[in-house]
């Protein structure tokens, strides 16, 4: 089956010669308003006034920021400067009391021990701890990396175990 992929999305029609109808807007209200300035005002005044107005409505209908067209770029600005702000810089940690006698107690017993006592406590804790040979160590840690994953159809796959942490 294929299917038809649109082309040009990001483009709007061109409803009225080559003008969007935004574009064609833009422009009608700058029109409009210096028929109107003119209608009302001095000359002088009416011509500023058509020259801001036809300036900012060309700006409007064509400027691009970024790629971006005008109105859209001037609504974010106006809604970055509207919108409430709140800036986090660090997380708030909550305040806790650390027990810390037992970790003094535990450094005044190591500094207490002699050498021949640690060495006693290190070779105790090698005698009565698991240890593997590096072959036993390979092959448990492949077996780790696979699983038999069952699914809810009932198919039941080998496949690579990845644990997150």
């Amino acid at each position: 089956m294929n299917f038809q992929v649109p082309q040009f999305i990001d483009e709007q029609a061109k409803i009225i010669g080559f003008l969007t109808l935004k574009q064609f807007g833009f422009i009608a209200v700058a029109f409009i308003t210096a028929l109107i300035s003119f209608h009302y005002f001095t000359f002088s005044l009416a011509l500023i006034i058509t020259v801001i107005v036809g300036a900012l409505a060309i700006a409007l209908a064509f400027g691009k920021v970024n790629s971006q067209p005008l109105p859209k770029v001037i609504l974010a600005g106006l809604g970055y400067l509207w919108s409430p702000r709140t800036y986090t810089w660090q997380r708030a940690m909550k305040e806790t009391d650390l027990d810390i006698s037992a970790l003094e107690k535990l450094e005044t017993t190591r500094r207490n021990m002699s050498i021949q006592e640690k060495i006693k406590s290190i070779a105790l804790s090698i005698t009565t701890s698991k240890f593997l040979s590096p072959k036993q160590m390979r092959e448990n840690n492949e077996k780790k990396k696979y699983q038999v994953v069952s699914f809810s159809t009932g198919e039941r796959k080998f496949a690579k175990r990845v644990d997150y942490k």
